[in-house]
């Protein structure tokens, strides 16, 4: 009984540290150069979509 009881204390530790690090995890800014690539993707992604329409001469 005494091995559930420290095995239930264990994962309750557990439990709090792992909140207490996604807790801090999401706080967190994300880096600029981050951003920049969002950037990057988000107008590539828009030139892709005005330019053509995905279909095509792949080949």
């Amino acid at each position: 009984m005494e091995h559930k009881d420290r095995r239930g204390r264990m994962e309750e530790q557990i439990d709090d540290n792992l909140r207490r690090v996604y807790a801090q995890a999401v706080e967190e800014q994300v880096p600029d150069r981050f951003l920049k690539l969002l950037e990057q993707l988000r107008g590539a992604g828009a030139e892709a979509s005005n330019g053509s329409s995905g279909k095509g001469s792949d080949t």
